[in-house]
């Protein structure tokens, strides 16, 4: 059966007016460790803040960046780090969870936890592979993919538009991949799932639905790509102009924004791939 836009907009209506708090708690849950770890940033004159939080920075980019104001203007890269690795481990086990409670209103046994327990744990390693292909596809993308673009499309861009025009590339190329790959988990929490066969039809289908995906993707995550755009090419403003303390406020929105995101995004990808399913 083919995915029209019909169709795309009737998944995204239905997630959105499909929201349960029990689907969203896990995503609640990445959000709330990450808020945990932001409001340690604002409390790294205290020894124990700074016992917890200096390692992750050494980490993703040295020393230097402890120090202030330098040290808010890298903590959005370094919460992307942290945001990678929760969604990749923790959120292995947690956004399949996510997606057995939503199918569970459909699936009597599932909703009795019939076989549920075996379902999770038979999810975790597809959607684990898939996080970690994700991030490091974006990533590669971010970093050599889009930056070679940029300079291709400066040929045809004003140099005034060229900056933006860069940064719009890499953020839709990294939501295109992430869009390709949204199908594996969703296909793993299916009954009588196999590791290679959830890979094989979740590919499969983020190729089928790609469009349809990307659109609904990118809608819902509108509210974060603006606080990343403010966060990415107006820190310098918000350090020298604003307070450097406004900047863990704002990553503390986008935290909350992409957790909302993810999980509408998953329940309207839900819905199409169980609507080509059944039409196959």
């Amino acid at each position: 059966m083919r995915a029209t836009i019909v169709d795309g907009l009737d998944a995204i209506l239905e997630s959105i007016r499909g929201f349960r708090w029990t689907e969203f708690s896990p995503y609640f849950l990445l959000f709330g460790i990450q808020f945990v770890f932001l409001a340690l940033t604002t409390q790294m004159h205290m020894a124990w803040a700074m016992g917890l939080v200096a390692p992750v920075v050494e980490w993703t980019g040295g020393e230097s960046h402890l120090h202030y104001p330098a040290f808010y203007g890298y903590l959005p890269v370094s919460m992307a780090w942290v945001e990678a690795a929760l969604y990749a481990f923790p959120g292995c086990v947690l956004i399949p969870l996510s997606l057995l409670r939503l199918l569970a209103r459909s699936d009597r046994a599932l909703s009795l936890g019939a076989g549920a327990a075996g379902r999770l744990a038979g999810a975790v390693p597809p959607t684990l592979f898939a996080a970690l292909i994700g991030v490091g596809a974006v990533w590669g993308w971010q970093g050599t993919a889009a930056p070679a673009i940029g300079r291709v499309l400066l040929t045809f861009v004003p140099a005034t538009a060229a900056a933006f025009t860069i940064w719009c590339v890499a953020v839709l190329g990294g939501y295109l991949v992430l869009s390709l790959l949204l199908y594996i988990p969703i296909a793993a929490v299916q009954a009588r799932a196999s590791l290679f066969g959830s890979i094989g039809r979740g590919v499969a289908a983020g190729l089928r639905l790609l469009p349809l995906t990307l659109m609904f993707a990118v809608l819902f995550a509108l509210p974060t790509i603006l606080i990343q755009f403010i966060l990415e090419r107006q820190t310098a403003l918000i350090i020298t102009r604003l307070r450097p303390e406004a900047i863990p406020i704002l990553l503390a929105f986008y935290a909350f924004f992409t957790a909302l995101a993810t999980y509408l995004t998953y329940g309207a990808g839900l819905r199409l791939y169980r609507m080509i399913r059944r039409g196959a």
